[in-house]
């Protein structure tokens, strides 16, 4: 899992800004109104608090002067950054780099402001400015945060060792390095890298960020757990396991298995079921953070009684934007007439807030066995809570029309220590009172 980096070196940034806002005065521009003193903004620019009306009414005379000063502009773009009007702030940005081409700060705050939402732009800036000045420090730290924004991780490696060769104890790029850990699976190497910062700098909130994200952080995944499902029918009892192996920092693979007592049909969203004997899963996933993913999935389902299935599942998901992603998948059934079937769901995913996201999915079946491939649809809403140490809320309700069933279900995973959860899941679909209920321990490691 990738983390973004932290707003922790923007604001040491800023505070390099506005330090040089005040030791470094220059002439105003010759255009300027006596109204517009740029210089006095410039002095009120790096106090701390910072009195926003007052040099918000003087830069305001400066820009209706027509001030060719490139400070104007600059300290514009910061201020609507730091009241969030991204876009503005690049625009201000913009011209004042235009106005001053030869200067670094301009395109440094601008690199730094187009980092967020067009990393491609801030990377031009970035390589622009190290190709005048190839130890810019400052140049270098933003070239690493895009390239690690961009999932480049071997590239933010490089840069932060040519950081660390210059001085040992960067404390950005030792925090660099420790996210990259993170970015790695490399959960303890990422936690002795952020407390080596803190021994530097014991007051660093970077650092202490770090060390609070490195607990959910993990390689291998193994669950055990045991099953319960009861129907108009009768009763089935399971039990499984299931592991993942992160073999990349992006690429994860897969092996389940689970047993059932009992052979029950079953009935949810996802349409008829038969319960098998034996279920073991292979599959591959691949997660680009804030970019793509993709999955595949065989699932081989033998019976003791009917002959064997076998489901090949594939899915895609793409972030719009960091706050919106769609997804995608589709299933095949085959390995005896009455298994032959497909399944086909589509959907988005929205964060409304810190740790919380609703989902909204559209599932498609047809199934020989139901109606000779009469489409059945259906559709889930789902809210999700991300909470520390991997802890996770899911709750649902789906409703199916054609058969008038309406599924509720809810997982939870509850930590227990840094590396052990219990995990807890409940469904149940009205039609055919179809009710299952999974108790389990989850690894991770």
């Amino acid at each position: 899992m990738l983390y973004p980096f932290s707003m922790m070196q923007g604001m040491r940034l800023s505070s390099l800004f506005a330090a040089f806002c005040v030791a470094c005065l220059v002439p105003v521009g010759a255009g300027a109104q006596p109204a517009c003193d740029v210089d006095q903004a410039q002095q009120l620019f790096g106090q701390q608090p910072r009195p926003i009306a007052e040099v918000e009414r003087l830069l305001a005379a400066c820009e209706a002067a027509g001030s060719t000063d490139h400070r104007v502009y600059m300290f514009l773009g910061v201020m609507a950054r730091d009241a969030g009007n991204r876009e503005q702030a690049i625009a201000f940005l913009r011209k004042a780099q235009e106005l001053a081409p030869k200067e670094r700060n301009p395109a440094l705050e601008l690199g730094f402001t187009l980092e967020a939402q067009h990393p491609g732009e801030a990377r031009k800036v970035y390589e622009q400015i190290l190709t005048s000045d190839p130890a810019s420090r400052p140049a270098l730290l933003g070239l690493a945060r895009v390239a690690r924004s961009q999932n480049r991780l071997d590239e933010a490696h490089a840069l932060y060792e040519r950081l660390l060769a210059a001085n040992p104890k960067d404390p950005e790029a030792l925090n660099g390095m420790a996210w990259l850990a993170l970015s790695k699976r490399n959960r303890e190497e990422a936690r002795a890298g952020f407390e080596h910062v803190l021994t530097i700098e014991p007051n660093n909130e970077e650092a202490k960020i770090g060390l609070s994200k490195a607990p959910d952080v993990y390689r291998y995944l193994f669950d055990a757990s045991s099953m319960l499902v009861s129907t108009a029918q009768g009763n089935s009892a399971g039990f499984g396991a299931r592991g993942t192996a992160g073999i990349t920092a992006f690429d994860t693979l897969e092996l389940g298995w689970q047993h059932f007592t009992s052979e029950l049909q079953t009935v949810s969203f996802i349409g008829l079921s038969t319960l098998p004997s034996d279920d073991i899963t292979v599959g591959y996933h691949r997660q680009m953070p804030l970019s793509y993913a993709f999955s595949l999935v065989y699932d081989y389902r033998g019976h003791a009684s009917l002959p064997t299935e076998h489901w090949i599942d594939g899915s895609v998901a793409f972030y719009l934007t960091d706050w919106l992603r769609w997804f995608g998948g589709y299933r095949q059934t085959f390995g005896a007439p009455q298994y032959n079937g497909r399944l086909i769901r589509t959907g988005l995913s929205v964060t409304f807030a810190p740790s919380w996201e609703a989902t909204g999915t559209v599932w498609n079946s047809a199934q020989a066995v139901f109606n000779n491939y009469q489409d059945l649809w259906t559709g889930v809403f789902e809210i999700t809570y991300y909470g520390p140490r991997n802890l996770l809320l899911v709750a649902g309700v789906g409703y199916s029309p054609l058969i008038d069933n309406i599924d509720l279900h809810a997982r939870a995973i509850l930590p227990v220590t840094d590396r052990v959860a219990v995990q807890l899941i409940a469904a149940h679909n009205s039609i055919n009172f179809d009710t299952r209920v999974t108790a389990g321990l989850r690894f991770t490691w």
